[in-house]
């Protein structure tokens, strides 16, 4: 009966295992929708962005999740200056 016993908890513990890495990558995507519906909102507290210009770098943050968790680890002068810079690079790419 032992060995039926260990079996059981080497399955259960891999099931809890599973469970945890299932429910940890729901929290990070999650968390990432809630960033991305921020995104527009918080670009309108950058200066001189046009509707236009904060849905076309909404769209590059959305699409770039290194780049968007950059922008929302920044205090908000330095979002200016990486909003600039995404802005300056997507129009040399028209």
């Amino acid at each position: 009966m032992g060995g039926f016993c260990d079996r059981a908890d080497s399955r259960f513990g891999n099931i809890a295992s599973t469970m945890g890495t299932i429910a940890e990558r729901v929290g990070s995507e999650f968390d990432a929708i809630k960033k991305r519906g921020k995104v527009f909102d918080m670009l309108e507290l950058i200066e001189n962005l046009t509707v236009d210009d904060r849905v076309q770098v909404s769209q590059f943050l959305c699409n770039n999740p290194k780049e968007m968790d950059l922008f929302f680890g920044l205090p908000d002068y330095a979002k200016t200056v990486l909003v600039k810079r995404i802005k300056k690079k997507l129009d040399e790419e028209e």
